[in-house]
This record gives structure tokens, C-alpha cells and sequence, in this order.
């Protein structure tokens, strides 16, 4: 299979138009694939219009978390497509509903899968309300199950790596981050962010990317803000992304009487986030959970500076003083001290602007990640069908789904 013109096939809960980590990721891989010469196509509940390479699922919104969904596979559908296409590999990037009909179509059809276990399942169990919310030593066996029935696990950084490793992943797993696309962050500006914004020319823009949610940090993010204006700083604040922390950010800024220094964009086309990425002055980040932190490599893709809390994902991919400037947990005042420090030294910010492009396109090409993980695939090879045990309560599940009225799909 190795140097030989590919079928794949990914499994996503999420893709294009969202804007989110996954969603980048795996556009990118599957662009990136295309461009030499391999077939792919995505199984989604969500995608482009036009995008004919996408065998898009029936889907209802996520309660909690309105712009996310809820994949609801059609069985004959996906295995007719299966069939027809015949796929040398398929690559999940979920190990929930469409991860488990993964499961399905390499137990049925012997086709090797590879998985990408993109996100910290464990930080994000708040979002299941408590009665049902799992612990988290449950979490980690369930996705050190999932992740010991496929063929390879891809994480995005070493330290998600050891963190399986740590919940019992017996199988082999690759470290393969997401790389950027460089070239997309070249060219000329589509727009002007300030004339959009109101923003004026003597006023530094500050910028942050993400989702609007607990794990984000994003009122840390905030609270640095705040702490300039109150100094009497020309400064904005463009907050990039949507969320359930919305209404409570709006109900702060109104609270600290700083609603005119902020701008909430609410979700953004990818093409127009580059931007914001362009046109800003410093890019800020206090997340503590991420897997890998595409957000901050793609600030410095486009020229900008970053600071950063240097935890989980940020640390593994950012060096100090290679166009970021990181800093040691939750400490307001020094992260404070290090956003000065740039937006007070236009040589300073223009240096780190030129070493964090230089930084992305060393060590964070697309094309090397893309290297990496043909050779995962190339070294695969079909196998006898085998039975895998998937726990009854999920396949109950999976049956339930597949019989819910088309009447409650909605559009996505």
C-alpha cells in the first residue's frame, strides 16, 4: 500500500464550516492528502455546501451546546457507501457515535482504522449534567477501550501520548500534530478589522480565539484586559468564537463598564478569522486544557505574537521567546507584565512576529505531518473480519438512533 495512490475515509462529529480544533485538523489533513493524489472523503453530520467528497449524516443540535451535533448514521447508507468505495483505510476522529460505526465498518469490512484522539475527554465532562455526568476514571477506561480496538492512535502531542498510555492504551500510537497551512496566511487583507470594528489607528488590538467555555480560561483572559483599561491604555479586546459563557461574559463587561473596548464576533468563517489573526497586535490564551492549541500556532503563522499560560498542549508546542512568550500557571500578573512588555516595544513585537513565522514554518508544516501519517497508513493492511465487543449499552444506543423520525433531523 505504501507509495500507492490511496481511498480513505474519515469519520468526524464535526468539520467545516464549524470552526473548532477538529474541524481545522481534519480539513487540513484531508487537503493536504488531496494534493498528493489521495481519494478521501468525510463522514459528518455537518458540511460545506457544494462539498461533494462529504457523505453528510442526519443530526439533532447538542442541548448544551447548540452549534454542536449529534451524529444520527444511517446504517445502510454508510455501509452502501462503504462498500462502493472500498476504502484502504478509514481514519476516526471521535470515538462517539460516528466513532463506534468506525468500529463497525472495520469489524464487518476488515478494513484497517486509525484514530486521533484529538481531545481531553476528562476536561470536558461538565458539560454532562451531573446525574448521568461520568467519573473520570470511567472516561479514561472508556477511552482507553475505544482506542485498544482500532489498528493505530494518532495523539497530537506527547503529552497526550502519556496520558493514554497512562489509561491502559496497550495499542501503538504516533505523536502527529496538526500542522499549519501556511500559505493561507499570506497575501493581501480581504478586509479591514478596524474600519469593520470602529477600532482606531492608535489603539493596539488584542485578540483571542475560541471557544467561549469553561475550559477556555477565557475570563482570565478578561480580567488582563480589564487591568489595561483600567491603566488607560488605547487598547481592544476582539474575542473570536461563540459559546455558553456568551451571556456571562456580556453580563461582566457591562458590570466592569468596558463593553465599548470589546468586540464579540460571534462564529467566524475560517478565511475571515485569518483576518483577525493578520490584523491584530498580540494574540492572548489562558487555556489549560488543550490537546494541542491550533489557535496560538496560527497567530504566529500570521505574524502575530502570542502569550500564553504554558499548560497541557500550549506547552508542548510553543517555545519561549520563539514569537510566544509563555508563562507558569495561573499567575494575572505576570502574564500582565509579559503583554506589556510587547505592546509597549514595537521592536520587540516585530522581532517575535518575525521568529514565530519562522518558528511555524520549521517545526509545523502540513507537509510533514502529512509525511508521518501516510506511513502509519502505508504500513497497514486489511485483516480477517474480527468480532469486537462493544459494550451492549452502546449498541442499544446505536439501534435507538437509527430508528429516530427524520422529522427531528435538523439542518445543519
Amino acid at each position: 500500500m505504501d507509495g500507492e495512490k490511496m481511498k480513505i475515509v474519515f469519520f468526524t462529529e464535526t468539520y467545516l464550516p464549524q470552526v473548532n480544533g477538529v474541524a481545522t485538523s481534519t480539513s487540513l489533513f484531508r487537503k493536504y492528502l488531496e494534493k498528493r493524489g489521495h481519494d478521501v472523503f468525510i463522514i459528518a453530520p455537518i458540511a460545506p455546501k457544494g462539498d461533494h467528497k462529504v457523505l453528510k449524516v442526519p443530526g439533532v443540535r447538542f442541548p448544551m451546546e447548540k452549534q454542536h451535533i449529534i451524529s444520527i448514521p444511517v446504517k445502510k447508507r454508510i455501509r452502501d457507501f462503504i462498500h462502493g468505495f472500498d476504502p484502504d483505510v478509514i481514519h476516526s476522529h471521535t470515538p462517539f457515535i460516528l466513532g463506534f460505526f468506525a468500529l463497525k465498518i472495520q469489524q464487518d469490512f476488515g478494513i484497517p482504522h486509525v484514530h486521533t484522539y484529538h481531545t481531553l475527554l476528562v476536561e470536558y465532562r461538565h458539560y454532562i449534567p451531573p446525574p448521568i455526568r461520568p467519573s473520570r476514571s470511567v472516561v479514561e477506561e472508556f477511552s482507553a477501550w475505544f482506542c485498544n480496538q482500532v489498528d493505530h492512535v494518532i495523539a497530537p502531542t506527547e503529552e497526550i501520548r502519556k496520558e493514554l498510555v497512562k489509561y491502559g492504551v496497550e495499542k501503538e500510537i504516533t505523536v502527529i500534530p496538526t500542522g499549519i497551512d501556511i500559505d493561507s496566511f499570506r497575501g493581501e487583507n480581504r478586509f479591514d478589522v478596524r474600519k469593520k470594528h470602529g477600532i482606531g489607528k492608535d489603539e493596539r488590538i488584542i485578540l483571542f480565539a475560541g471557544r467561549l467555555a469553561k475550559e477556555k480560561n477565557v475570563f482570565f483572559t478578561l480580567r488582563i484586559f480589564k487591568r489595561l483599561v483600567e491603566e488607560g491604555r488605547k487598547v481592544s479586546f476582539i474575542i473570536a468564537g461563540d459559546g455558553p459563557l456568551r451571556m456571562d461574559i456580556e453580563e461582566a463587561l457591562d458590570e466592569w463598564e468596558i463593553k465599548n473596548k470589546v468586540v464579540l464576533t460571534g462564529y467566524l468563517r475560517r478565511d475571515d478569522l485569518i483576518e483577525y489573526y493578520k490584523q491584530s497586535d498580540l494574540f492572548i490564551f489562558a487555556s489549560l486544557t488543550e490537546t494541542q492549541g491550533l489557535v496560538v500556532l496560527e497567530s504566529l503563522a500570521a505574524g502575530t505574537p502570542v502569550v500564553a499560560i504554558a499548560e497541557k498542549g500550549i506547552k508542548d508546542v510553543l517555545e519561549d521567546g520563539r514569537g510566544a512568550l509563555l508563562v507558569k500557571g495561573e499567575d494575572e500578573d505576570d502574564f500582565l507584565v509579559k503583554v506589556k512588555s510587547i505592546l509597549d516595544d514595537d521592536s520587540k513585537r516585530e522581532r517575535l512576529s518575525k521568529l514565530g513565522i519562522e518558528y511555524v514554518e520549521e517545526k509545523w508544516s502540513m507537509d510533514s505531518a502529512v509525511e508521518k501519517l501516510l506511513k502509519i497508513y502505508g504500513n497497514l493492511s486489511r485483516k480477517e473480519k474480527k468480532i469486537y465487543h462493544i459494550p451492549r449499552i452502546f449498541e442499544t444506543v446505536m439501534r435507538k438512533l437509527e430508528k429516530i423520525e427524520n422529522r427531528i433531523f435538523v439542518g445543519s
